[in-house]
């Protein structure tokens, strides 16, 4: 591998990288809207990418750095589904219903043909005061599970992205782009 630094495409790939940054950072926060414009943001890194790829030379910087993000992309995505199904099965083992005995009781209390029959809001009536004891009753499970889950995607979003950084800055190509760390 060429250790000379290149300066064409180093731009590019900064503001490549400036954009998988700013994805990571509004992935974590607890916002709705965030988490959506982030997925936005993540698609668009991905397509930038791809193109920026396409359009290059083999070998090249941007060409590298790249397939380096597309990489860092679709393995993060690997890892998350196995960190969500740690996490779901770590919170479906632990879950605890007991607050919801009364409003279960409610409910079969009516039966089932009014359960077919109700709308959305009638069976939300029913559920909704036990709903906060539910949550007040498994929070550290949630919170376990929102760890187990997104942390070690975004330790390691932040490992490759800081890895990417530090050699295009100084316009040097990553050794091994298709490496999985």
């Amino acid at each position: 591998m060429d250790e000379h630094p290149q300066s064409h495409g180093r731009k590019a790939v900064l503001n490549l990288y400036a954009a998988l940054g700013a994805s990571l950072i509004l992935s974590v926060l607890p916002y709705m809207h965030a988490a959506a414009l982030s997925l936005a943001f993540f698609t668009g890194v991905l397509i930038a990418a791809y193109v920026l790829r396409g359009k290059t030379e083999n070998n090249s910087l941007i060409e590298n750095h790249a397939t380096f993000v597309i990489r860092t992309l679709w393995i993060g995505a690997f890892f998350s589904l196995i960190t969500t199904a740690a996490a779901t099965a770590y919170m479906m083992s632990g879950i605890d219903y007991t607050p919801f005995e009364s409003c279960a009781q409610a409910l079969a209390h009516n039966g089932a043909a009014w359960l077919e029959s109700a709308g959305m809001m009638e069976i939300y009536a029913l559920v909704e005061p036990c709903v906060a004891g539910f949550i007040e009753g498994n929070k550290v499970l949630f919170i376990n599970s929102v760890v187990i889950a997104g942390v070690p995607i975004v330790l390691y979003m932040a490992y490759r992205m800081a890895k990417g950084v530090a050699r295009a800055s100084k316009g040097y190509r990553l050794a091994d782009p298709k490496g999985w760390f």
